[in-house]
């Protein structure tokens, strides 16, 4: 829904891996190498090196621990009350897995625009999402049992439309696109706060070009949009005694800026995150359920603007975004139905803010009314359709000329 200058984020050196690694995923480890058996041993004391160095040495130092179960929480606050994510999992550092379950709560009179962004539903609680990591291979298991493989070694076509799900194989830890990732790269500008039993608390800002690693994929910010946050991500950091990631907490109200300059979570006024830590080395990753086929994702899901219009589809994907569905008989396994495909090339002057949503959105709006009624008569709300999609806008340095480009699709969400 969002112009695509404003859509692509690329603060490269925190990202999952993702193309660079095409070899690597079948490995079990990292950059091709097998995976430990065992633990590596604790590195140099964390709190005896330099002070701008510590938290890096304290992902190291969680590492080498072998594993622990996690707590990662999105608090999303508005007017009608806070949206929350959660995933809990465990995550084995030295086999490089993990596995996770996924709730967003949603409350009834929350923002439905951005209900939908964050792959909920208002009024409800969505059943758990259920994830397995397993290096840079990202499996999801479906309502019917089997699982959905994703890879990083998909077809360049596809791949980039996967990120939501590929976002959870982390560079820092298996399970990806939380605070681990955040405090790896974050440098400690004064001194911790040691407590009683030993832990240090530490207070730093990261800036949001680093920190929205830790978005999900379907709140991409650009670098640039990033760098015009009126602030950095104020982030508290906790370790143990050992100088191992116990908490870490960061105030994103910075990133709404430019969340809401994408026409994003319009309506929510803050963001919160939390990641915990438990039981370091004493928390196996236990195996995926028995029973269900995997399939490999790139064979199974379409591209959203390649479906068909007056088809169905099925967004029980665990990517959290439109980019791929799952293509099903209308009924009661569909999420949607596509009633339009609209694609414009067009030049218009001056520069408005948000013309190529706009003109999606209009066409749309027509491809509404001039849609078959059964294509649109179960659409729920009732007479409100969804416009997603992409525009993108360019001009010469002379002239008030600006050529427009957008690519939608238009469809209705079913019961």
């Amino acid at each position: 829904m969002n112009d695509s200058r404003t859509r692509r984020r690329a603060a490269a050196l925190v990202l999952p891996l993702l193309l660079s690694t095409l070899a690597a995923c079948q490995s079990g480890g990292r950059d091709g190498k097998s995976a430990a058996a065992t633990p590596s041993p604790t590195p140099t004391p964390v709190f005896s090196v330099r002070l701008d160095d510590q938290l890096s040495a304290a992902s190291r130092a969680t590492t080498a621990t072998g594993s622990a179960a996690f707590i990662w929480t999105l608090r999303y606050g508005s007017a009608k009350g806070t949206a929350v994510e959660r995933v809990t999992g465990v995550q084995d550092y030295a086999k490089d897995t993990a596995r996770a379950e996924r709730v967003v709560r949603i409350p009834r009179r929350f923002p439905a625009d951005a209900a939908r962004e964050l792959g909920g539903e208002p009024a409800g609680a969505r059943k758990p999402q259920t994830f397995a990591v397993s290096g840079n291979e990202v499996s999801y298991r479906t309502a019917d049992g089997d699982w959905l493989r994703y890879s990083s070694a998909a077809p360049g076509e596809v791949v980039d439309l996967m990120d939501g799900a590929l976002q959870r194989a982390g560079e820092t830890a298996p399970y990806g696109g939380t605070l681990a990732e955040v405090v790896s790269v974050a440098d400690a500008s004064k001194a911790p706060v040691k407590g009683a039993d030993g832990s240090r608390t530490y207070q730093v800002d990261v800036p949001l070009t680093y920190a929205s690693v830790a978005l999900p994929r379907a709140l991409d910010i650009s670098q640039d949009s990033a760098r015009q946050a009126p602030g950095p991500i104020r982030t508290t950091v906790v370790l143990d005694r050992d100088g191992r990631l116990l908490r870490a907490t960061a105030d994103y109200a910075p990133a709404l800026k430019p969340l809401h300059d994408a026409h994003l979570l319009k309506g929510v006024t803050s963001l919160r995150a939390e990641y915990t830590l438990s039981g370091h080395g004493r928390t196996p990753v236990p195996p995926p359920p028995a029973g269900g086929k995997s399939r490999d994702a790139a064979k199974v899901l379409t591209d959203v603007h390649k479906v068909k219009p007056g088809a169905c589809a099925s967004l029980d994907t665990g990517l959290g975004t439109l980019a791929l569905v799952r293509v099903v008989p209308c009924g009661a396994r569909a999420d949607l139905r596509v009633f339009g495909q609209v694609r414009f090339k067009e030049t218009v002057q001056g520069d408005p803010d948000g013309v190529a949503v706009r003109e999606g959105q209009d066409r749309c709006k027509a491809a509404y009314r001039s849609a078959p009624r059964s294509w649109t008569a179960d659409g729920r709300p009732a007479d409100r359709f969804t416009t997603y999609g992409q525009g993108t806008t360019s001009s010469a340095y002379t002239g008030p000329d600006v050529d427009v480009e957008g690519d939608y699709t238009c469809l209705v969400e079913t019961p």
